[in-house]
């Protein structure tokens, strides 16, 4: 796989070769910041505080670091993305509970003229006609392919949605997207077996795969009466950092208040792979974190 480089961030490559990129999530449902989630109220200071939060493991880890903006209405949407432009420089990903909700941030994020900024989270075979369309028309190239189909939850599905003639891709290059991040679509734990071998086959065709590991945790239903409610963290810590020793490239981690967990355990996995990309004779750079942990 190439690296590439998705909203000025270098991507994929050799294993080891760049760092992974983290992704805190923030406006979730039910989050206790968010004052009135119709409107886009929230707690002003809090959000930032958690921004900034994210930011700093960044800085320690040498890992890249994007924001998912979720948003339940085109209004809360740009209300969210008004306020986040303004506070932090990087990449966005711009999510939603609907495609209008999605389509209304994209859209003001052109007005903005930062769509090279922007991921769309996500495309899937539950997009409408006009996701679609206004992708194309805002000038995104990036997005989210989650590979999820309720009929069909095995790898040979889960591949045959990725490569299949006319699908998901095919009609997000029809639209000018260029880079493209796979989702294999964790669902419980055991997907992620199941998304491990999905990986595999997005890097042989030259795509950047990752996951939303912390699914597998939040679903766990009997893990705090098994396991108890302290095992929360560090298994979310745990899947996180087997998404990238399993090839991926980025990790949608959840909620941002994790990244003290997730950051360093993820960027001891891209460490350790970078250690092997010095054996192969190639020097990541030295913000990598190999050169910021070992």
């Amino acid at each position: 796989m190439e690296t590439k480089t998705v909203c000025g961030i270098p991507m994929g490559g050799e294993a080891g070769a760049v760092p992974s990129l983290l992704v805190g999530s923030i406006f979730f449902d039910r989050q206790k910041l968010v004052t009135d989630p119709l409107a886009g109220r929230f707690d002003r200071a809090e959000a930032e505080q958690l921004i900034d939060f994210q930011s700093r493991w960044s800085e320690i880890t040498g890992n890249p670091c994007c924001i998912d903006v979720i948003a339940s209405t085109p209004e809360a949407m740009r209300n969210y993305l008004d306020f986040i432009t303004e506070i932090f420089p990087g990449p966005l990903m711009v999510d939603g509970t609907s495609g209008e909700v999605k389509i209304a941030g994209i859209r003001y994020l052109a007005e903005k003229g930062v769509s090279s900024r922007v991921i769309y989270n996500s495309i899937s075979l539950e997009s409408t006609p006009a996701e679609f369309e206004a992708i194309g028309e805002c000038g995104i190239r990036a997005a989210v392919v989650l590979l999820v189909e309720s009929i069909d939850l095995s790898v040979d599905g889960k591949i045959r949605m990725m490569t299949r003639k006319d699908g998901l891709i095919d009609r997000l290059k029809d639209r000018g997207v260029t880079d493209f991040l796979i989702d294999p679509g964790i669902i419980d734990l055991p997907s992620m077996g199941v998304a491990k071998e999905v990986m595999e086959k997005a890097r042989q065709l030259g795509y950047l795969p990752g996951a939303a590991a912390h699914n597998a945790i939040t679903t766990w239903g009997g893990l705090q009466n098994k396991i108890g409610k302290e095992f929360r963290r560090p298994a979310t810590a745990v899947v996180n950092a087997l998404t990238i020793a399993w090839g991926g490239t980025f990790v949608i981690y959840g909620p941002m208040a994790l990244a003290d967990s997730v950051f360093p355990a993820v960027a001891m996995v891209d460490a350790a792979m970078g250690q092997l990309c010095l054996e192969k004779g190639t020097c990541p750079d030295m913000s990598h974190p190999i050169f910021k942990l070992a």
